[in-house]
């Protein structure tokens, strides 16, 4: 097995829990104990690397080298991406990009490990296929959110002196968990910085568009008037609105074993969690946004204020 030392730097510089850090250590040292584990570790390992970064095309062996080793396949998957951070290091050196942005990248592995201990009890991770453009350098930690390479979803926009059309660049955004506050200063840093990082990818202002259900506009009535996840709505143009019967979302709120209860049986812990169960138990629903933002890099020409917003989209 390669770079399992790495591994450990990763987990000890970026403060895993300590009850994650056995597991992950005794999965680890089960495949080096096991010349059979240890080979089809390998091979995995060669097929993620340097093939095409797909766990699909060897979930079979997943399955095996767990059952082997007496492992649950999800820290097996988790183990796999921490090990795979090395060459990753290298690749970054190689297209000279921070290493301050290397280690705000990989932190999405504790993340999304966290979230698969809330939801299945098990440090590991449920979302593999996620990972993928991590490791092939599109997409990005850079401050609170994570930026990618990606293309304009809708048909036409021309405002604030961008015209855009179907398919033309532009990042996208994603806002990971457990990584702290939404406050405006904190969203506005990694504004700046990834103004800064991509400027040479825009010629004028940097265009971001976000597909959330986070950015539903109907949250702006439902989260609390002090939430910074409300106020983080305004940094955005809502471009296409849905609303769900189905939100397939919950279980980003309420967790995978409570996100298909009724309204009044759902935890209430968190003011989140408390502002969408009332939402539901008036028969409301919610929703998904596919919205836009555009920074100058020193301003958001996207946003509103809570006045505005209501004005111009009706929310």
């Amino acid at each position: 097995m390669k770079n399992y030392n790495h591994a450990l730097l990763v987990m000890e510089k970026q403060e895993y829990p300590a009850e994650a850090k056995e597991v992950i250590i005794r999965t680890e040292e089960k495949i080096l104990a096991d010349e059979k584990a240890n080979k089809l570790y390998e091979s995995m390992y060669r097929a993620y690397w340097l093939k095409k970064k797909n766990f699909d095309a060897f979930k079979d062996k997943v399955k095996t080298l767990a059952e082997m080793i007496g492992e649950n396949e999800h820290t097996v998957k988790l183990v796999l991406l921490l090990n795979c951070t090395k060459p990753l290091l290298a690749e970054y050196k190689k297209a000279n990009i921070s290493e301050d942005i290397y280690w705000n990248t990989i932190i999405d592995l504790k993340v999304k490990m966290l979230e698969c201990k809330e939801n299945y009890g098990v440090y590991g991770t449920f979302v593999e296929g996620w990972f993928k453009q991590f490791y092939t350098l599109e997409r990005f930690g850079i401050g609170r959110f994570q930026y990618e390479l990606a293309d304009f979803c809708e048909d036409y926009y021309d405002e604030h002196g961008i015209e855009l059309k179907d398919s033309q660049f532009v990042l996208g955004l994603h806002i990971p968990s457990h990584l702290g506050s939404l406050d405006y200063d904190v969203r506005l840093d990694s504004y700046k910085k990834a103004y800064e990082f991509f400027k040479d990818r825009f010629d004028g202002p940097m265009v971001v568009c976000c597909g959330s259900w986070l950015l539903y506009p109907d949250n702006l009535n439902i989260l609390p008037e002090k939430s910074k996840a409300r106020d983080f709505i305004l940094d955005f143009e809502p471009l296409d609105i849905t609303r769900t019967y189905d939100f397939g979302d919950a279980w980003r709120i309420f967790g995978v074993e409570n996100e298909h209860k009724r309204a009044h049986e759902l935890p209430r812990e968190t003011s989140m969690q408390r502002a969408f169960a009332e939402w539901f138990e008036q028969g409301k629903k919610c929703g998904h946004a596919y919205c836009i933002l555009i920074f100058d890099g020193e301003k958001l020409l996207t946003r509103n204020t809570r006045e505005e917003f209501k004005e111009k989209y009706g929310y």
